[in-house]
C-alpha cells in the first residue's frame, strides 16, 4: 500500500479523534445548557434589550458589519488569499478553507438536530448556533494566528458580527455565543494542525 496514502489516512484519523471533544461540547453540553429555564430567560431578556435599541447609525451599520460572517464573503477572502497572495497568504487561505468545511459541518448538524426557531421568524428552525458568528470567529482565529498584529481588529470585527446578528433580530445571544465558541475552537484546532493540512492538495 502506498506509504503516502497510509500517512495521510493516519493523519485524518488523528484529526477526527481530536475533534471528538469539540463535538461533544457543541452537540451535547451547549444545547443542554441553553435549554435550561434560567439560561433561557436570561437569553430572551438580553435579546429584547439589544433588539429594541433604536439607533439610526446602528440600523445602517449592522447590515454591513455582519458581512464578515457571510459564507460568500468568507469564501471570496479564501479565494483571494489562495490565488493572488504570497506564500503566507496562500497558507492562510488554505487553512481558512479547511476551517470553513469543518465549522460548516458542525453548524449544519447542530441546526438540523436542535431546530431552534429564530426570534424574528418562528418558521425558520435554524437559529442555533449562529453560522455568521461561527465563520467570523473562525476567520478571526485562523487569520489572527497567521497575522498576530491583526488579531485585535479581526476579533473586533467578529464581535461586531455577533452583535449585529442579535441587533437585527436574527439570533438570540446564546446562538452567537455558541457560534463564537465553535469558530474559535475550530480555528485553534486548524492552526494546531497547520503543517499537516498544508501537506494535502485541494
Amino acid at each position: 500500500m502506498d506509504q503516502t496514502f497510509c500517512k495521510k489516512s493516519g493523519v485524518i484519523i488523528i484529526h477526527i479523534r481530536s475533534i471528538l471533544p469539540l463535538l461533544i461540547i457543541v452537540l451535547v453540553i451547549i444545547p443542554e445548557t441553553v435549554s435550561s429555564n434560567t439560561i433561557g430567560d436570561i437569553d430572551h431578556d438580553l435579546f429584547d434589550y439589544v433588539n429594541k435599541v433604536d439607533n439610526g447609525f446602528l440600523d445602517s451599520a449592522m447590515p454591513i458589519v455582519q458581512g464578515m460572517g457571510d459564507p460568500k464573503f468568507y469564501l471570496a477572502i479564501c479565494a483571494i488569499l489562495s490565488g493572488f497572495g504570497n506564500e503566507r497568504m496562500f497558507e492562510t487561505g488554505k487553512l481558512a478553507s479547511a476551517a470553513f468545511v469543518e465549522s460548516g459541518i458542525i453548524v449544519f448538524l447542530m441546526k438540523e438536530s436542535i431546530g431552534r426557531s429564530r426570534p424574528s421568524d418562528i418558521t425558520e428552525k435554524d437559529s442555533f448556533p449562529s453560522g455568521h458568528s461561527t465563520l467570523a470567529f473562525t476567520m478571526a482565529t485562523v487569520a489572527g494566528n497567521q497575522y498576530p498584529k491583526l488579531r485585535i481588529p479581526l476579533y473586533i470585527g467578529a464581535i461586531g458580527t455577533a452583535f449585529a446578528r442579535v441587533y437585527l433580530g436574527r439570533h438570540y445571544p446564546s446562538d452567537v455565543l455558541a457560534g463564537a465558541a465553535i469558530g474559535t475552537l475550530v480555528g485553534i484546532q486548524i492552526s494546531h494542525f497547520r503543517n499537516t493540512i498544508m501537506e494535502f492538495s485541494f
